[in-house]
C-alpha cells in the first residue's frame, strides 16, 4: 500500500502473507524525493510502527519553527540532532523555550531506520523534511506544502490502525 507521492514524500507498507496475527509482520519506509528511507527489504511489526506512529500523529501541527525552518538544513540538522541525542540547548536559539524539539523527530523508532534520521520542521507557509542516512554522512531536504507530511502520515496511520483492529477481532 502506498500513501502519498514518491516524487515529494510517501509511505509505502505492506502487510506479509504470514503475519502472525496482532504481530503485523510487515514491510514499510519512507520515500523522499525517490530516495528509499528506511529499509523495506527487512521484516518489521507493523503493529510496532503503529505503536511508533502515534508520537507523530500526536505532534501533528506542532512542529513550527520559523527560525529553523529558514536556516539551512545541515545547520538545522545539526541544531536538531545535537538537542536529541547529545542534549543541547544550542537549538533554543531558534525556537521558544518551552518547546518541545522532540516533535521535529519523525523517523520510525525502530531497527529499519537505524541508518536513518529524519526530522520535519515547518514554517507558516510550507514545511522542510530534513534527512540524513548515518551511514553516507549526507544531509538533504524537500519543501513540501504545509500539512502534506502529516495528510501522508495520518493516512498510513489509519489504515495500519484498522489494521490491527481487524487482528485483534480475528485473535478473539
Amino acid at each position: 500500500m502506498k500513501f502519498g507521492n514518491k516524487v515529494n514524500f510517501s509511505i509505502n507498507l505492506e502487510l506479509d502473507k504470514h503475519s502472525h496475527g496482532v504481530w503485523m509482520l510487515g514491510k514499510f519506509c519512507y520515500w523522499i524525493k525517490n530516495q528509499q528511507v528506511g529499509n523495506y527489504d527487512l521484516v518489521v511489526s507493523l503493529r510496532d510502527v503503529l505503536f511508533s506512529m502515534a508520537y507523530i500523529i500526536g505532534d501533528k501541527g506542532k512542529r513550527v519553527a520559523p527560525k529553523l525552518n529558514e536556516i539551512s538544513s545541515e545547520k538545522a540538522f545539526c541544531l536538531i540532532n545535537k538537542c536529541l541525542i547529545e542534549d543541547s540547548n544550542d537549538i533554543y536559539s531558534y525556537v521558544a523555550d518551552d518547546f518541545l524539539p522532540a516533535r521535529f523527530d519523525v523517523g520510525i523508532d525502530m531497527h529499519i531506520f537505524n541508518d536513518w534520521r529524519v526530522y520535519l520542521v515547518a514554517n507558516n507557509i510550507n514545511e522542510k523534511i530534513i534527512y540524513k542516512n548515518m551511514k553516507s554522512g549526507i544531509v538533504d531536504d524537500v519543501i513540501l506544502p504545509l500539512g502534506e507530511f502529516d495528510s501522508v502520515a495520518g493516512e498510513a496511520y489509519s489504515y495500519l490502525d484498522c489494521l490491527y483492529e481487524e487482528q485483534i477481532s480475528k485473535d478473539k
